[in-house]
């Protein structure tokens, strides 16, 4: 998901943000003049920083280390030095804050391999990021001559639509030959990829070619459609094992990142869905993003109460007693004994007209019994 959108106390954002999980390890030193060491997970991101959940209520203009781990590699942590240009309590998370640095050097240090246009430095000469676009343009036309649909728009077998959606805009900002007008000796390569990417794209967004389209590679052998569930589904469960494990630590970065790969690996589970939904409600920016991946798991899973539920607690705490009731009752349509969806009934029947419609505590809603 990307945003321009502003944080509170910070300058005019210069760079697109992406919303994406990226795991950190925050040095630095305290409000209290102490040195503090944490691992967290980063909320959103951008070429000029990033904005994560701390223990620390940092002054502004403090300076921190941060290391970016890659958990998937062995390649030695990158290290950036911050500032700390905004801090704010959170507020469905009692003692912890939401932090936003700006790098002392602003780029592409996250190793994005599609990073947004405007993270380019200002200092990046024309010539090499021309022989750059075109390498990539070779590869991709490469692809188009090798390889499948899926494989052209760089997602799964099981990517949902959005996910197919998210991807082909990605490769439209990329390779759109209105965007390289200025080197007219590209326009007729671009216009191969355009046409083929929209292909790929109108295909795999729409049912009934998608299932035709899979039988043909299926029958052909050039791609296997099925996949070894019960690995993948062992994967996601450590996943959130892991994001079960940072929550005890209150990690709630650590905590949506882990989630975040969960859902990547299974993509259709309503479960996963609803445990990364009900995590992002917590931070008010990521409301919208929450409410999409919440109703995305209830429309998997109409029975899944505790998306239900999650749905039902985020439109609460947006003040909007009347939307929460429905949902507290349709948990109760499906889960009759349900005695915190009876309570938030009771509360809310009790306080109607008042304006203020108690808090329960978010996280522990999301993974009951997790605060031992």
């Amino acid at each position: 998901m990307v945003t321009t959108r502003s944080e509170p106390g910070s300058r005019r954002r210069r760079s697109t943000r992406v919303s994406q999980s990226v795991m950190l390890r925050v040095t630095g030193i305290d409000g209290n003049g102490q040195p503090f060491i944490e691992q967290t997970g980063t909320l959103a991101l951008s070429s000029q920083g990033c904005s994560y959940f701390s223990k620390q209520a940092l002054p502004r203009n403090a300076w921190v280390s941060l290391e970016i781990l890659d958990e998937q590699t062995d390649s030695s942590p990158r290290r950036s030095q911050a500032r700390v240009a905004w801090v704010r309590k959170s507020r469905n998370l009692p003692g912890l804050f939401q932090v936003g640095v700006e790098f002392e050097a602003p780029g592409n240090v996250w190793g994005l391999s599609n990073p947004p246009e405007d993270w380019r430095p200002p200092g990046v000469s024309s010539e090499s990021s021309t022989k750059a676009f075109e390498q990539e343009m070779k590869k991709m036309l490469a692809l188009i001559e090798t390889g499948s649909y899926y494989q052209w728009l760089q997602v799964a077998a099981l990517s949902t639509d959005s996910q197919v959606r998210h991807n082909y805009y990605d490769l439209v900002r990329q390779f759109h030959p209105d965007r390289h007008m200025a080197n007219p000796g590209w326009t007729e390569p671009l216009h191969k990829i355009m046409d083929a990417i929209t292909t790929a794209y109108k295909t795999l967004t729409d049912d009934e070619a998608r299932k035709k389209y899979d039988a043909r590679l299926a029958k052909s052998g050039a791609f296997i459609l099925s996949r070894n569930r019960s690995d993948s589904q062992k994967t996601a469960a450590e996943c959130a094992e892991k994001a079960q494990e940072c929550l005890r630590a209150q990690n709630y970065g650590g905590c949506i990142l882990w989630l975040r790969r969960a859902v990547e690996i299974e993509p259709t589970s309503a479960k996963y869905l609803a445990l990364l939904g009900g995590s992002l409600s917590a931070s008010a920016p990521f409301r919208r993003e929450a409410l999409e991946l919440l109703q995305k798991a209830v429309e998997i899973d109409p029975w899944n109460a505790a998306a239900h539920f999650h749905i039902a607690a985020l439109y609460e705490g947006m003040k909007l007693p009347w939307r929460a009731r429905s949902y507290y009752q349709k948990v109760l349509e499906i889960d009759a004994g349900h005695e915190e969806a009876q309570e938030r009934l009771r509360l809310l029947d009790a306080e109607t007209g008042s304006g203020k419609t108690a808090r329960g505590k978010l996280m522990d809603r999301i993974f009951p019994g997790s605060r031992k």
